[in-house]
């Protein structure tokens, strides 16, 4: 058996990535979380093929499956090759323990064991009630269960998504109050683990255009000087500015695979900002609000801003176009890049945020994506992005009145908060006081580049 099961491995992984690409998506803070060892592998049932995918998504493991026994004695063929792959039969109909404890020792001897809760294949497009099997398995072998969820979308041309969690540990559970017996902390578990699956499944439904059957398109303000500019700027990003992004929750990794219309919004200390941003999110064709006024001042500035498919926002009062105009690309899948507080602000503490971003994830009904730029802006220095999990405002129960903009904004702010502290507690003490003072350079020469622009316009505005 082992000579056959390497033999059907090796002979199997390329035809596997040709036919049955995937695409992993880490939804947790770390990629790699420190855990070597064995694990219980918990995924959602699509398909008779989930096992390749699971095989492919997570390489170098033997890993072995409960299968019901009606299905083990299916066709004496497909029972010998599953033998040699590593199968462990299930009984659900009398809920065996003996596939339990035959996955407890594979688990003992190092490897690691795949289960699919619901215990049947998924026709309704919904999750089934998870079974306790996974729960058990880990309580009594104590390692962690990985939450996986795919969009069972297998088979040439087509690339299953693949979102993979962070490590649930059993010992959780082994120690809350009320959770006497093994049963009581199995059923919690296993609650747990469904209810962190369905919220993998959520964000999967409402950010990924691939769940509605569509495909990201290049839109038609993405021109060809457009993603000329971005193509030669990232690179120039990564390596000038030693970039390094790091998340704040276990969502926060996967916001930068969405692919629905969401509003990015940061912290805005330089003209950088956006191109800086654009670095972050270069899997999608984001845009950017940026003021009418600075654009008439520089006509090469006016004309880079457009190519880049800026919208822009005439400040003297409040512009209804641009806001229309933001609502329905957000509603057309269009990210769109906002600073909240509406100028550049070296300070520590945050200005007060304008109520337009608010306003438009109320109104488009799209999530908010905080982001925190730790950077002195600087060639050679460390530049730190902070990126935290997705907003959405109508789960808070917000609707359009202003009290809900209020809220939102407070909620806004706490965030980007939170991505700071993150920031400055992940970046060395030196770097952050060198952070420090250069920003307080570049609020000394704001007051200066202000009055230029001023008496720019002023200028233009008198003819001369």
């Amino acid at each position: 058996m082992f000579f056959i099961r390497w033999l059907l491995i090796i002979n199997s992984i390329i035809p596997a990535l040709i036919l049955f690409p995937i695409k992993k998506i880490y939804l947790r803070k770390n990629k790699k979380e420190k855990y070597k060892g064995p694990v219980v592998i918990s995924m959602n049932h699509t398909a008779f093929l989930d096992y390749v995918e699971a095989l492919l998504a997570f390489p170098g493991r033997r890993i072995y499956v409960l299968v019901g026994a009606q299905f083990y004695a299916y066709n004496p063929v497909l029972t010998f090759l599953m033998k040699a792959m590593g199968v462990i039969k299930v009984d659900s109909v009398t809920g065996n323990m003996d596939a339990v404890n035959k996955a407890v020792e594979q688990i003992n001897k190092g490897h690691s064991v795949l289960v699919f809760p619901e215990g049947h294949i998924e026709t309704e497009g919904k999750l089934l009630e998870y079974k306790q099997a996974a729960a058990l398995i880990a309580l009594s072998a104590g390692v962690p269960i990985v939450p996986v969820f795919h969009n069972g979308r297998i088979g040439p041309g087509k690339r299953d998504l693949i979102f993979i969690g962070s490590l649930m540990y059993p010992d959780t559970y082994m120690t809350r109050d009320g959770l006497d017996s093994l049963q009581d902390r199995a059923n919690a578990f296993t609650k747990e683990l469904q209810e962190r699956t369905e919220t993998y499944r959520q964000f999967y439904l409402n950010n990924f255009l691939i769940a509605e059957g569509k495909k990201l398109k290049r839109p038609k303000y993405a021109s060809f000087l457009y993603c000329f500019m971005r193509a030669t700027g990232l690179p120039g990003i990564k390596l000038l500015m030693r970039s390094k992004i790091s998340y704040g929750g276990d969502l926060a990794r996967g916001t930068r695979y969405m692919d629905k219309g969401m509003l990015i919004i940061s912290n805005h200390s330089w003209w950088i900002d956006p191109p800086l941003l654009y670095y972050v999110f270069h899997r999608v064709y984001c845009r950017t609000l940026a003021a009418q006024d600075v654009a008439d001042v520089n006509k090469s500035w006016e004309f880079f801003e457009k190519t880049m498919g800026c919208v822009m926002l005439d400040r003297s009062g409040f512009d209804w176009n641009a806001m229309k105009a933001m609502i329905t690309g957000l509603k057309n899948n269009e990210p769109f890049i906002i600073f909240p507080e509406g100028h550049m602000n070296y300070d520590d503490e945050f200005l007060e945020f304008m109520k337009g971003p608010a306003m438009l994830s109320l109104y488009s009904k799209r999530p908010v994506v905080p982001v925190y730029i730790h950077t002195s802006y600087k060639m050679f220095k460390p530049t730190l992005f902070v990126v935290g999990d997705p907003i959405e405002f109508d789960k808070e129960g917000l609707v359009t009145d202003n009290d809900s903009v209020e809220k939102a904004n407070e909620i806004m702010r706490d965030a980007l908060y939170a991505l700071k502290r993150q920031a400055i507690s992940e970046t060395k003490p030196q770097m952050n006081s060198y952070i420090k003072k250069v920003r307080a350079q570049m609020k000394q020469n704001l007051a200066k580049i202000s009055s230029e622009i001023e008496e720019a316009r002023k200028n233009k505005a008198g003819g001369k």
